[in-house]
């Protein structure tokens, strides 16, 4: 089992590298559920899937069915102008983040991002 974690997190590193920003895609499938955009995921596509209020996020961002946002990962309190922020309310390894979403005109739910995020990401 963990060789298979070290070579999804090797492969999150190839596919994403290390950086200060990333933009993340969402897709809708045709039923309705949103799943990120991780190419080569050598896992089940399910832990793909955005829920508890994920999905909404990616709703509220779409266009035809795909989402694209911008992310830049901090653990200070920065500002960026022009972006929401998420403030992680709850956090667990295996269990994933919730997050207050703020500064977003309209949305006004928390999100669960499972651990796959930290694979995306990086941290």
């Amino acid at each position: 089992m963990n060789d298979l974690l070290n070579g999804a997190r090797a492969l999150s590193k190839s596919v994403f590298g290390q950086r200060d920003e990333y933009e993340l895609q969402f897709n809708q499938e045709e039923d309705g559920r949103w799943y990120v955009d991780f190419p080569n995921w050598p896992f089940d596509h399910a832990n793909l899937e955005m829920v508890a209020g994920a999905d909404e996020l990616c709703e509220y961002f779409s266009t035809d069915g795909v989402a694209k946002v911008k992310v830049i990962p901090s653990d200070k309190e920065e500002e960026h102008p022009g972006y929401a922020k998420l403030i992680r309310k709850a956090w667990s390894l295996t269990g994933g983040s919730t997050y207050e979403v703020t500064q977003l005109r309209g949305f006004n739910e928390n999100i669960w991002l499972c651990p796959v995020t930290l694979f995306v990401l990086g941290q």
